[in-house]
């Protein structure tokens, strides 16, 4: 088993896990993945811990019979809108004879850049490091191997709240996995969905899940925002349940079968019958999704703009397991971001779909930043710079009268 590494990815409707391994030649190879429904979880908290490890021991135990193992550790996903940013440098001396930085002198260095005061009711997830500085040499990826009297780092220190980690810990404990090391969403997202040259150049990155958007701007390898915005797959459930008059999960098939924001066709006039035979014109199902979603990039766009960053944006990747598959998805996005938009995915054979992104993504951290053995309070993760408000309607409608356009589709079905 220890060959294996294992990511959890614990969602707000699905568990998804993934194992991967390195081959000879040093390249990662995901060897399964797997998806289960989950019910446990509100905006990325655990409000059910009996409900959520159950998921995740069935998601686990569906890898386990896929690649023959026995799984009793897992590196596990933190959302990045329950984190925030504290801003730390360290500094250590050299103490060898012959100068040389050794990994050791880099933990030295990180554990010094954790020192930093730390709220009632928070705990330090992880450190990234920015930047090393070797001698006021600045700009320093790996300063291992390289000599210098002077080791420094400027680095980001992940904080969250200590209850919101612990219930996440219990719920996977409680399924029987160790937690090895805990990865930041966006981070982890990051990883499996974009290019080099995307995370370096300027990309905001847009997960959409069931419950929740989170925005990320990456920029020279870094993020440089994150935002989260309370809306997600559900909010369109939602809208066609109340509006077709039929139950949620009725409307969940729906949406998954049906919806688009390709044109208007001949297909589209047409319509279906639900599980009890009422009648559902599937134009009208089109115009209900298109109004929400309209919405969603509407605010997406208006947090990039107020962001302070918006003008290091060049291109959009939009993940996740809902939206990001709607056929049309990067055309109706591109009318309103008016920049390039692609839909981010794993490149790996049985994985390539954006649903498997953050489990993909945290194995994918684990490889590149070596930390296989460390323990959660030392794992890497990514930050959440501080919010800047609630989510408020008005403040989105009173330029794009996008919810009117929805209030209108709730006036016509009452």
């Amino acid at each position: 088993m220890d060959e294996y590494i294992v990511g959890i990815d614990i969602g707000s409707s699905k568990i998804c896990s993934a194992a991967g391994k390195l081959d000879k030649q040093g390249r990662l190879q995901i060897s399964g993945v797997t998806s289960v429904k989950c019910s446990g979880l509100k905006k990325g908290v655990v409000v059910d811990i009996d409900s959520t490890s159950e998921a995740i021991r069935n998601s686990i135990e569906q890898l386990s019979g896929m690649l023959d193992i026995s799984i009793e550790n897992a590196y596990i996903s933190l959302p990045g809108g329950i984190c925030k940013l504290i801003p730390n440098n360290g500094v250590v001396a050299i103490s060898s004879e012959d100068r040389e930085i050794t990994k050791r002198d880099v933990q030295r260095v990180l554990n010094a850049a954790k020192i930093v005061s730390i709220p009632s009711g928070e705990e330090i997830i992880g450190v990234i490091p920015r930047q090393y500085i070797i001698d006021s040499y600045d700009n320093i990826k790996d300063p291992i191997g390289m000599s210098g009297m002077k080791l420094e780092v400027d680095a980001h220190i992940i904080l969250a709240q200590t209850t919101i980690v612990a219930n996440l810990i219990k719920s996977v404990n409680k399924a029987g996995i160790n937690v090895n090391g805990i990865v930041l969403e966006p981070l982890a997202v990051s990883k499996a969905s974009m290019k080099k040259d995307e995370i370096n150049m300027g990309t905001a990155l847009i997960d959409i899940g069931s419950e929740k958007i989170d925005i990320s701007i990456h920029k020279k390898n870094d993020i440089i925002f994150t935002e989260t915005v309370p809306l997600g797959g559900n909010t369109i459930t939602n809208d066609i349940s109340i509006c077709l008059k039929i139950p949620f999960s009725e409307a969940e098939k729906l949406k998954i079968k049906y919806g688009n924001l390709v044109l208007l066709d001949s297909f589209d006039a047409e319509s279906v019958k639900t599980y009890d035979s009422i009648s559902v014109d599937v134009s009208i199902l089109k115009q209900i999704i298109e109004a929400r979603v309209e919405e969603f990039l509407q605010i997406i766009d208006y947090k990039l703009k107020n962001s302070g960053f918006n003008e290091a944006v060049s291109g959009i990747v939009i993940v996740g397991g809902g939206i990001a598959l709607f056929d049309g998805i990067c055309d109706f996005a591109r009318q309103i971001f008016d920049k390039p938009v692609r839909i981010g995915t794993p490149e790996y054979v049985g994985a390539s779909t954006p649903i498997h992104n953050t489990s993909i993504g945290i194995i994918k951290d684990v490889v590149n930043t070596a930390h296989f053995s460390e323990s959660p309070n030392n794992s890497k993760g990514i930050y959440n710079t501080k919010k800047k408000g609630s989510f408020e309607e008005k403040s989105y409608s009173e330029d794009k009268g996008v919810l009117s356009k929805i209030k209108g589709f709730l006036a016509d079905f009452f």
